[in-house]
């Protein structure tokens, strides 16, 4: 899409980080927006807040809902007749060791993380197809491209992000709808605090934390209060749409790493040395 004014963009996940930076980038190009999260509260307020700049509908909405997906397309079209964009941001992380994460951690994760996704180009790719016209933005994550250890459900989900916008990419092609395949690397989101959201009938379940494992939260909730703003992120998605761009990385921390993983796939060797999650941003770091 050449002209973004006048059009209208859908994004879950949109009361906070990359999510709320979407909401505002595309406002500010014209466009109208759909604001769907899980958080009614934050979502109020800040829908609130766009809307005293831009057409803005908030929808309370769990990506992991196939029916709360189809609502908020039946919501976006009797408001504002199609939707042009549609970011399929939602996201938490959790997991754990494979071994010993629990089949309730993995299917809330994998519900919102890859099944979200999936509902949301289920739901709005036909209409974008119809009306030769779109632009689908899948939120996956540099994990998607490198496993971390002791992550096995967030993994496998955004590995299954890449994989289902590859596909899309490859059978909308010459249709007039495009996708692109956001892999973010670390962003001053609150992702590591994803347990805020968690079903209660998991929640309840969950042991509760150690003075140390208290400490290590802390620690990582810091770290991504201090990386990239959300708001860059945006900008690079924007510019996506706009160039018909397909992969979005936020950095360059990581291609080292997967240069040589993809040179091991090639070569056939040995199991890949995945390391701790933030080895490679600390070396990075110097």
């Amino acid at each position: 899409m050449e002209e973004l004014s006048g059009k209208t963009a859908v994004i879950t996940g949109a009361a906070s980080g990359m999510g709320l930076a979407f909401a505002e980038a595309f406002a500010a190009e014209g466009m109208n927006v759909v604001m769907a999260d899980v958080e009614a509260g934050p979502l109020e307020v800040e829908a609130k807040r766009l809307a005293a700049t831009a057409e803005v509908l908030p929808l309370t909405v769990d990506v992991s809902s196939l029916e709360a997906i189809e609502d908020m397309h039946a919501a976006t079209i009797d408001r504002f007749g199609a939707a042009h964009v549609l970011c399929n941001n939602a996201g938490v992380g959790g997991g754990g060791p494979v071994a010993e994460c629990t089949v309730d951690m993995w299917e809330w994760v994998l519900g919102v993380d890859l099944w979200g996704v999936i509902y949301g180009c289920k739901t709005f790719l036909p209409g974008m197809i119809a009306q030769d016209e779109g632009h689908i933005i899948n939120t996956a994550s540099i994990a998607g491209q490198l496993c971390f250890t002791n992550m096995a459900p967030y993994n496998v989900a955004k590995f299954g992000v890449v994989a289902l916008s590859e596909t899309i990419a490859e059978e909308t092609a010459d249709t007039g709808v495009n996708v692109s395949c956001l892999c973010p690397g670390f962003v001053a989101t609150k992702i590591a605090d994803s347990a805020r959201n968690l079903p209660e009938d998991i929640a309840v379940k969950m042991p509760e934390r150690s003075d140390e494992e208290e400490a290590v939260r802390d620690a990582i909730l810091e770290a991504f209060s201090t990386q990239k703003p959300p708001a860059e992120v945006a900008q690079l998605v924007v510019d996506a749409v706009l160039a018909e761009q397909f992969w979005i990385f936020t950095d360059q921390v990581f291609q080292g790493r997967m240069a040589e993983r993809h040179a091991g796939i090639i070569a056939g060797s040995d199991r890949p040395v995945l390391g701790e999650l933030f080895a490679a941003f600390t070396e990075s770091q110097g």
